[in-house]
């Protein structure tokens, strides 16, 4: 089994492409370390066998949660996730919705928080441009903020950061 399980919900297929190129950066490491997962066909179970998670959710229209995610968040309730470290990426398009700018990681955020996991990977909000979002803790946001529709072209270099930023803060 891979150390490190990533989920993701994904509706139009951004959060699915980004899930791969984020394993594919981990596999320039260890093409043993990750491990893919529709979170559409998971369940809590599977999830919870890995200490070491990567959770990838995309902000639908108004800051609602992708459909896969609403489903699956309610049936995480009732698990204790103490010990687990959890590093969370999101997507949203900050022109079009800079109200509600990937508040489905801050949604995903809090569930988490409840559930005692410990949250890894922020992310600094400055080359962004956005008026709102309930993922944002003072400069940062509580993963990484990817924009397929506006800034798909820095979308590669972002995730090399990050991705290096997670091995680094999993002590892997």
């Amino acid at each position: 089994m891979a150390k490190i399980g990533l989920f993701y919900g994904s509706s139009t297929g951004n959060t699915e492409y980004v899930a791969y190129e984020i394993k594919s950066e981990f596999d320039k490491r260890d093409a043993s370390l990750v491990e893919v997962f529709n979170i559409g066909s998971t369940t809590p179970e599977q999830m919870l066998q890995f200490n070491y998670l990567i959770l990838g959710i995309p902000t639908w229209n108004t800051g609602q949660l992708q459909d896969d995610w609403e489903v699956f968040l309610p049936k995480l309730a009732g698990h204790d996730m103490t010990g687990k470290k959890v590093a969370i990426f999101g997507l949203g398009d900050q022109n079009g919705y800079g109200f509600n700018f990937l508040d489905a990681v801050g949604t995903l955020s809090d569930v988490l928080f409840d559930l005692n996991a410990e949250v890894y990977g922020l992310w600094p909000t400055e080359s962004y441009q956005f008026n709102e979002s309930l993922a944002q803790i003072e400069n940062h946001f509580l993963g990484l903020g990817v924009d397929q529709e506006g800034q798909s072209q820095i979308t590669p270099k972002r995730i090399e950061q990050w991705v290096k930023q997670i091995v680094r803060e999993f002590e892997l």
